[in-house]
């Protein structure tokens, strides 16, 4: 056919038509992954508001056992600062137990790193957010490594020496029902009646006591400040839901 004789318009329009409609198509499927793909973070979001509330829960019960264990240390450092140097004092067996070593805060973060692993923080549109959910991970494993290092002083120093110069093998034991009262704000158990532990004042058991408190203290410190972060975590990602 003659080249004046080609319908060139009805051509052009066709073969637009088909390009078009694969553009289309492309343009569609794309839609279509991106909105399975928010879907799907949105999913992770939730679950990601989940851990970070059981986080702060952890948090706090950790913050209570510090807390704790930092007052006994110094309640027992003031009890024998009333007498002289080699003088004998009787103490609650309870004020010893919680001063062994201890179980670290449970928090995990695996739904998290997931999240940031698919890519989710494109959904968080403050920065500030997205920086404290990207290092969160780290700030979590640094508490545990600070709470573990804690721990191994507790068993390998202060429980240690305890346990070698006094009778408080089964503290820990019999401490169990004034730890849990005084955690779950119940009513006080009378130290008194638990049974009793002779300690002798001597300058390396107060030196053991004041690094148990200051390490206590320390982990104090960290602990608010994750608490006061996870508690703006979730007031954020509950909003980008």
């Amino acid at each position: 056919m003659p080249s004046k004789n080609i319908p060139w318009l009805r051509v052009f329009v066709e073969g637009g038509v088909i390009v078009g409609s694969i553009l289309l198509a492309f343009s569609l499927d794309a839609w279509w992954d991106r909105q399975n793909r928010e879907a799907e973070l949105g999913e992770q979001l939730e679950v990601v508001v989940r851990e970070m509330q059981s986080a702060s829960e952890a948090l706090q019960r950790a913050l209570n056992a510090h807390d704790l264990n930092a007052e006994l240390a110094a309640h027992l450092t003031s009890t024998l600062e009333q007498v002289g140097e080699g003088s004998d004092v009787v103490v609650s067996d309870t004020l010893i137990g919680p001063l062994l070593p201890q179980v670290t805060a449970d928090v995990t973060t695996g739904s998290l790193d997931a999240f940031i692993a698919a890519g989710g923080l494109e959904l968080i549109e403050d920065a500030e957010i997205r920086r404290d959910l990207l290092g969160w991970p780290t700030r979590i494993e640094d508490l545990l490594d600070d709470e573990i290092y804690l721990r191994n002083f507790a068993a390998a120093d202060l429980a240690s020496y305890l346990r070698a110069n006094h009778a408080v093998a089964n503290a820990e034991l019999q401490s169990i029902p004034l730890l849990m009262s005084r955690l779950a704000g119940g009513p006080r158990v009378t130290p008194d009646r638990l049974g009793t532990v002779t300690l002798r004042r001597e300058h390396q058991l107060m030196n053991l006591l004041a690094a148990r408190e200051s390490g206590e203290r320390g982990i104090r410190s960290g602990l608010l400040q994750m608490l006061d972060q996870a508690a703006r975590i979730v007031a954020v990602l509950d909003q980008s839901r």
